[in-house]
């Protein structure tokens, strides 16, 4: 009857190394906090060094070390917060150009169904998620 057939099965145990964790996935309020959070940072460490030079002692932590590693951060969220904002600038780009795309084709089409018959579009005007800027 040929209902049961006999065979071998192998899995592949490969790991692959993912790139979407919690550490490289930042999105911009995110970031904006980070920013705060270091700006803070920054200041309270610049308030413990003018206390530790006035105090002529030595601190425990290396706070030179500690400011090169936060202006560091800081500056990479700057940059990851300026790619943010210009994706964002080309979505809204592109969705505004296809938006008016859709306007001028249903305007057309009114046109050309207007001097076929006397009648207008029936439907509503495209609804886009960004609608036009003037």
């Amino acid at each position: 009857m040929k209902l049961l057939k006999l065979g071998t099965i192998a899995l592949d145990g490969t790991k692959v190394h993912a790139n979407a964790s919690r550490h490289n996935a930042l999105s911009h309020g995110r970031a904006s906090q980070l920013e705060e959070q270091l700006k803070k940072e920054v200041a309270e460490l610049l308030r413990r060094a003018e206390q530790t030079d006035k105090a002529e002692e030595r601190a425990p932590l290396d706070i030179p070390a500690e400011l090169a590693r936060r202006e560091t951060r800081l500056a990479a969220i700057a940059a990851a917060k300026a790619e943010i904002e210009r994706r964002a600038a080309e979505r809204l780009a592109r969705e505004q150009a296809e938006y008016e795309a859709r306007l001028a084709a249903r305007e057309q089409k009114a046109k050309d169904s207007a001097s076929a018959r006397a009648a207008s579009p029936r439907n509503r005007p495209p609804a886009g998620s960004n609608p036009p800027i003037r």
